[in-house]
């Protein structure tokens, strides 16, 4: 008796913490203004590769840059979630003092097992969002191999280590399953 219920046990607590383990087959997405506060972003939504295709092009990079400028306050930013491989792609922009626009994009993926860091974040300066949306549909398609290679190219901003923002995309997460 006593080994049953130990059992069932062990076996009621393992499946509570499955859901939170298993892998969405899902990309969702969100938009930060420049106004905004980066803090209480909230996702927008599922979206696919051409869905975030359109929300790139609609979006106003320009006019949001400007703003940012003015208010000095945060870099407007499309970012899409993959919550099966637990990758983040982002872009912002940005403009200098002679108003030209220009790119940054993030790449963001799990750290290796054991190290502190939960998250890495690789920024490169794009000029052009035609080398912007190549890089979108290699995410899309899960070729880390060719997203990288094709990053590479662009001129390195900046690596780093995310330790905040691990919590904050598992809760992200606990929406869409």
């Amino acid at each position: 008796m006593r080994i049953a219920a130990f059992f069932l046990l062990v076996l009621g607590l393992s499946s509570c913490g499955m859901p939170a383990n298993r892998p969405v087959d899902a990309f969702v997405w969100d938009r930060l203004c420049a106004h905004e506060d980066p803090d209480h972003v909230e996702p927008v939504g599922k979206c696919d590769l051409d869905e975030f295709l359109v929300e790139m092009e609609r979006f106003p990079w320009h006019e949001q840059a400007r703003e940012a400028l003015k208010f000095r306050k945060n870099s407007p930013t499309l970012s899409v979630t993959d919550l099966k491989t637990d990758r983040s792609f982002f872009i912002s922009s940005a403009v200098d003092d002679k108003d030209r626009l220009g790119y940054f994009v993030g790449y963001i993926y799990p750290g290796e097992q054991g190290t502190r860091a939960r998250r890495y974040v690789s920024m490169y300066e794009v000029e052009q969002m035609e080398a912007i949306r190549e890089t979108v549909v290699l995410f899309f398609r899960r070729d880390e191999a060719a997203l990288k290679r094709l990053l590479g190219k662009q001129p390195k901003y900046m690596d780093t280590r995310d330790n905040a923002g691990w919590e904050k995309y598992l809760k992200m997460k606990q929406k869409f399953m």
